[in-house]
């Protein structure tokens, strides 16, 4: 999404009032999973492909899109006093939707919470099951242990499956899930050699770099914040 200028101030309301309210509500009556709305870190700057992304979660297949009768239902469960067209009006007033898309994560590590931040890394991948194969031998254990020692919130490997094709973009990426600001440079620094070691203390981290490189490539990663995390209460 992208916010329209000069309208930051009342988009962050906009999530932190009705949108949050009507998501939550969604997710109490097991209609979703869970939502996360994330701000672009970098790249930032008129070049960015969008300010927010916003994430709804669904424990198997995702919903057909709701009627008109089914979205007004919803938003009076939700206690939203607007009409449908006053709720997409506020919408339209301070974000534009740039790109949709619905996608399924094959390998999960733990889950994000609000305030932390998330890489993501696009990939160009070769053969898509023995990319995901080596994913879950080499790099699922890793994550694991630093969910364990809280040096990562958690790990995703993420295929998209609607739209999809070669000029589609982010088909295919990982999500690596940390706790805070330092721990974005922390986890692969000095010490990560160490843990490499003891998780796979018979396959050198050089190895496996160079079988990976024949596997897939970084196209292009970003950094973003978890600026609002809906999850159930119940």
């Amino acid at each position: 999404a992208l916010v329209k200028p000069g309208k930051t101030a009342d988009f962050n309301a906009f999530v932190n009032g009705d949108l949050r309210k009507y998501e939550q509500s969604r997710v109490d009556t097991g209609a979703i999973s869970g939502v996360l709305v994330l701000r672009t870190i970098s790249p930032g700057g008129s070049d960015a492909e969008c300010d927010y992304a916003l994430v709804t979660f669904y424990s198997g297949l995702p919903n057909a899109p709701m009627s008109d009768d089914e979205t007004a239902a919803a938003l009076k469960k939700a206690g939203i006093g607007s009409s449908l067209e006053e709720w997409r009006q506020e919408q339209r007033s301070v974000v534009d939707l740039v790109y949709n898309s619905i996608n399924r994560a094959v390998l999960q590590v733990g889950a994000a919470k609000e305030g932390d931040y998330i890489v993501i890394n696009d990939m160009a991948v070769t053969n898509v099951n023995d990319w995901i194969a080596n994913e879950k031998k080499f790099w699922q254990p890793i994550f694991e242990d630093g969910a364990k020692d809280g040096s990562v919130d958690g790990w995703a490997v993420v295929v998209q499956f609607m739209p999809r094709g070669e000029k589609d973009p982010h088909t295919r990426y990982t999500v690596d899930i940390y706790p805070n600001w330092q721990a974005v440079y922390n986890f692969f620094g000095p010490g990560f050699a160490d843990r490499w070691k003891k998780i796979h203390p018979d396959v050198p981290m050089a190895d496996e770099m160079a079988q990976e490189n024949k596997l897939v490539t970084i196209e292009h990663t970003s950094l973003l914040k978890v600026v609002a995390s809906i999850q159930a209460t119940k």
